[in-house]
């Protein structure tokens, strides 16, 4: 992990506990006030400049929109924003990984995982609030994007609002698909479908997410999933290569 997002988290940073469920400590509605969102964003230059929403604003006339967006390392565990609260912003993913956390009877359980080039929060355009908690599944890359920023530009400007519509679909897309693919089937069908995901999002070298995510994600048991990745490693279609990190196989993993 780039040393960049070493050693930023201050004694306010809001937490979340192993489940995915925010830290019942924390003590903020909306989004995260403590986050220092000091970093201009410097969109021109983004690396996931095609990916972003703003790809489509090029020229002079669009710069002055940019100014107000922030960028910030975020370090693993944070609460960027909480389900049901007021939204100011709507968030894209630089680098790492978020989870969105949904309220549940007997704790939260993750419905997502959103990597480089995901936005998230954009349900705040239409409703005002936050749908899901967001977390920090390992340390991130974040651009914040207030939501005065689309005023009147989405009304006026069609690329922007063409591009806000295709992110939305993606989005439905992919909690569809979460549902048809993670809520079905044996444990070891459910965990290869989550990798097969990752891998998506991460290429051939993944990064597993903690055991309790896992277990959050596929609603089973730490040991259920325990199993399934043993087996998996047995059959080669996984090869740790470091902590928590592997190299997969998807062939193997498709069959």
């Amino acid at each position: 992990m780039p040393s960049r997002f070493r050693h930023t988290r201050t004694a306010s940073w809001p937490r979340a506990d192993g489940m995915g469920r925010p830290d019942s400590r924390s003590r903020f509605g909306g989004d995260c006030n403590d986050i220092r969102w000091e970093s201009e964003a410097e969109c021109r230059h983004c690396a996931i400049r095609g990916q972003a929403l703003f790809a489509a604003l090029r020229g002079p006339d669009f710069e002055h929109l940019l100014v107000p967006i922030r960028r910030a390392p975020i370090p693993a565990g944070t609460e960027l924003y909480r389900e049901g609260a007021a939204a100011h912003a709507i968030y894209t993913v630089r680098g790492g990984l978020l989870k969105l956390v949904k309220d549940a009877p007997g704790g939260g359980r993750i419905v997502r995982l959103l990597g480089p080039g995901a936005t998230t929060g954009l349900e705040a355009l239409s409703t005002g609030l936050y749908w899901h908690t967001a977390v920090a599944a390992r340390p991130s890359d974040l651009c914040r994007i207030p939501l005065d920023v689309f005023g009147d530009l989405r009304e006026h400007h069609a690329p922007l609002a063409d591009r806000l519509m295709a992110q939305w679909e993606r989005q439905v897309q992919s909690a569809d698909r979460w549902l048809a693919e993670l809520n079905q089937g044996t444990v070891a069908d459910r965990v290869q479908r989550l990798l097969l995901m990752l891998a998506e999002i991460e290429g051939a070298r993944i990064e597993l997410p903690p055991m309790a995510d896992l277990a959050s994600i596929l609603g089973t048991t730490r040991e259920s999933v325990s199993r399934a990745l043993a087996e998996l490693k047995r059959a080669h279609a996984l090869r740790r290569v470091a902590p928590r990190t592997y190299e997969c196989d998807p062939e193997v993993l498709s069959c």
